[in-house]
């Protein structure tokens, strides 16, 4: 793996220290012909999932004694921003009860997310920086009375740019000009140094707790034959697969690296990605409320998710 300390990202990488997103309303489909003016929809669309509101201190329910308890960071891919309604004290991070951070208490044995700090938008710096008017994520972890059994993380989607691809493709295509490049130099060379330092921050956070990154599963389908999206041809759906690999490799050695455990979701929506004909993934919308639901999972997806993380919390020790 190539790393560099002093690169910086040409579509919005890291700034200052260090440095993707229940049935939608509408999906938008568009011919392949589309105006270049519609570049300028996704980009505000993109825009909107990745910049939210200021939200305060994330709260959590209270564990039974002897139940193992979470603490839950990171972006939409674990604040639930697929599943609303989103709770009216957090709406702005579209933090959802519906999250599989919050549905690991359904399962046997429970786990408790005594602190979901997940917000949609967030990057690695929401981490150490106030976000949009909320404390860091690790001030909010430090703050808990007692310190959790483990703390989960979801991050990097966001710093290399995953949700504008998305949009890009459903309003023109998903990589023009050497974008596809761009991008995957960033994960490759750039994101690595920042997901260790992020890590390690976590745990001088949380020394006593285990820290469990947390991949992203693969949202598009693994065949053209499942594809039932017009906007999605074979060409891109297999460099949208292929930079999703790229994302989790890098996460996955980063933290090795960091000292800090990985769990894989790549198979955890296999024959439900979105765009195949039983989608537990929200699909794209450019307008409304769907907007902000794109290609994050639905109920059933954070519900397979959950089973995922609750395995490897219980099962592969």
């Amino acid at each position: 793996m190539r790393h560099s300390t002093g690169a910086t990202s040409r579509f919005g990488g890291p700034h200052g220290r260090h440095g993707w997103t229940a049935p939608s309303i509408r999906t938008a489909t568009f011919n392949r012909t589309t105006p270049f003016t519609w570049t300028v929809l996704f980009v505000s669309a993109a825009l909107f999932v990745l910049v939210g509101a200021p939200v305060g201190m994330a709260g959590g329910a209270t564990a039974a004694p002897g139940t193992l308890t979470v603490a839950a960071l990171g972006d939409s891919y674990s604040s639930g921003e697929g599943t609303p309604p989103f709770e009216a004290a957090f709406a702005s991070c579209r933090r959802s009860a519906g999250a599989w951070p919050r549905l690991l208490a359904t399962l046997d044995p429970p786990a408790t997310t005594v602190l979901h700090a997940a917000c949609g938008g967030a990057t690695t710096e929401a981490m150490t920086e106030p976000q949009r008017g909320s404390s860091p994520q690790l001030d909010q972890l430090r703050a808990l009375p007692t310190p959790p059994d483990v703390v989960t993380l979801t991050i990097g989607g966001n710093d290399a740019g995953f949700s504008q691809v998305m949009f890009s493709c459903v309003a023109w295509k998903c990589f023009w000009d050497g974008d596809d490049r761009r991008r995957r130099d960033y994960v490759e060379d750039v994101l690595p140094d920042v997901l260790v330092a992020t890590y390690k921050e976590v745990k001088a956070a949380a020394p006593h707790s285990r820290i469990v990154v947390v991949g992203y599963p693969t949202i598009v389908p693994r065949s053209q034959s499942d594809n039932t999206c017009r906007w999605l041809d074979k060409s891109e759906r297999r460099q949208l697969a292929s930079l999703n690999n790229a994302l989790n490799r890098t996460i996955h050695r980063a933290a090795s690296e960091a000292g800090v455990e990985y769990v894989s979701t790549d198979r955890s929506l296999r024959g439900h990605e979105m765009c195949t004909k039983d989608s537990w993934v929200n699909p794209i919308g450019l307008f409304g409320a769907s907007r902000s639901l794109s290609a994050h999972p639905s109920r059933a997806g954070q519900e397979a998710l959950a089973k995922t993380v609750h395995k490897a919390l219980f099962d592969d020790r």
